[in-house]
């Protein structure tokens, strides 16, 4: 009987470590929005440019690690010189986890050791076009539009502002 009870209490343990590790690991690819700060990017509540949008720089997005990404991004100014950056109504990505997060950057691979080589614009969590109004003096070098998922540090594809 005490061998009954020894095997009984091992089993129990043992499922509740499995449920808990399979919580966990749930958890953690649930969501790329939960994990996210304010954009520190947004200098004004606006959401459409004033008047025309005219793109100076465009890209294509390219799917990075088997997960799609496709539509244009565009970087360029308003009718009152305002800075930027377009989702077109072509965009698409994926976004079953919620959001993703768009980033520009110097480099193709987001690097976020390196404080100075991206800037963070904001949350996606729709397709279709999205006008960000980004921080005046934002120069060329910032060359790649990512989407990026936070909560599972995966980039999600990128394109290039040329």
């Amino acid at each position: 009987m005490e061998i009954f009870h020894a095997t009984l209490q091992k089993l129990t343990i043992m499922t509740i470590l499995k449920f808990f590790s399979t919580f966990l690991f749930v958890l953690s690819i649930s969501s790329c929005q939960k994990d996210e700060a304010p954009p520190e990017n947004n200098p004004s509540d606006a959401t459409k440019p004033t008047g025309t949008f005219t793109a100076q720089r465009m890209g294509v997005f390219q799917e990075q690690n088997g997960y799609n990404a496709a539509g244009t991004a565009q970087l360029g100014t308003d009718d009152a010189n305002s800075q930027w950056l377009r989702l077109a109504p072509d965009f698409t990505a994926s976004l079953s986890t919620g959001a993703v997060t768009v980033y520009l950057s110097k480099n193709q691979n987001l690097s976020l050791n390196s404080a100075t080589s991206f800037l963070r614009v904001d949350l996606v969590k729709t397709p279709g076009e999205h006008f960000y109004k980004i921080n005046p003096g934002v120069g060329s070098d910032f060359k790649f539009a990512i989407l990026w998922c936070a909560s599972a540090s995966v980039q999600f594809g990128n394109a290039e502002l040329k």
